[in-house]
């Protein structure tokens, strides 16, 4: 039966984190009905997550819905920062971020619902020094957060780019997948060295939720922002309702 849970389970997360990111709350749901420690969870998430990250990202790039330049800027900090997370992690609480990052959510999440053309149109007008700057501290401190521990961090970093660079939500969603899956590479040899993932979960939930990205990645192409935008919003509420109750 939990197999058939979490078949289910995979292919919706695989969507969901498509469209909006954070699909892998359902996955970690779904394995704490598994007697399994929360560490192991988290490892065994991740690699679902990584391959998820990166058929989505494939065919974003592929319908032309990234920011490369962003993604040239991006990429060493993306690095470092998940590298100097999993460095902190035995030595620091990452509950201050954990904490931290749904309290950011829940002010964006405000001004998003208030100012109904965020995110539905790309303002998008280049790259300046000062935005450059801002990307860059972002992307660092969402690697720092995705070594510690990674929950949802695709769907904070894709609302800072919203508010940073002015993209669409689905311009945002697609130019943090590519970096999120770089994150999720450098975090992974950190699970797998502590032997935190059970590869025979893994590889099935994995199967599954490739299989919902492609779908969710393709759509979300299609439709556009205005698709994006409810549903990565809801999640945002859902991410911080999770964070505030569980």
């Amino acid at each position: 039966m939990i197999y058939i849970i979490l078949a289910v389970g995979a292919l919706v997360a695989g969507i969901i984190t498509a469209i909006a990111g954070g699909g892998g709350m359902l996955i970690m749901a779904i394995l704490m009905m598994v007697d399994m420690p929360i560490k192991m969870i988290i490892g065994t998430n991740r690699v679902s997550a990584l391959m998820d990250n990166g058929t989505s990202a494939y065919h974003y790039n592929k319908n032309g819905n990234v920011n490369r330049t962003f993604l040239k800027y991006a990429v060493i900090p993306a690095a470092a920062g998940t590298i100097v997370g999993t460095r902190m992690l035995a030595m620091m609480d990452g509950k201050i971020l954990e904490r931290l990052i749904p309290m950011i959510l829940i002010a964006l999440i405000i001004h998003s619902l208030t100012s109904k053309n965020v995110g539905i149109e790309s303002k998008f007008q280049g790259f300046t020094k000062k935005t450059v700057a801002m990307g860059i501290g972002v992307t660092f401190l969402i690697g720092v957060y995705m070594g510690f521990f990674g929950m949802a961090a695709g769907s904070f970093f894709a609302l800072a780019l919203v508010y940073i660079f002015k993209f669409n939500f689905l311009e945002a969603v697609a130019t943090v997948k590519p970096l999120v899956f770089l994150m999720g590479i450098t975090s992974i040899f950190f699970y797998a060295a502590e032997g935190l993932i059970d590869y025979k979960y893994a590889l099935f939930i994995t199967f599954f939720r490739v299989i919902g990205s492609r779908f969710g990645s393709t759509y979300a192409s299609k439709k556009g922002s205005k698709l994006v935008k409810p549903v990565f919003l809801t999640l945002c509420a859902a991410i911080v309702v999770k964070d505030a109750f569980y």
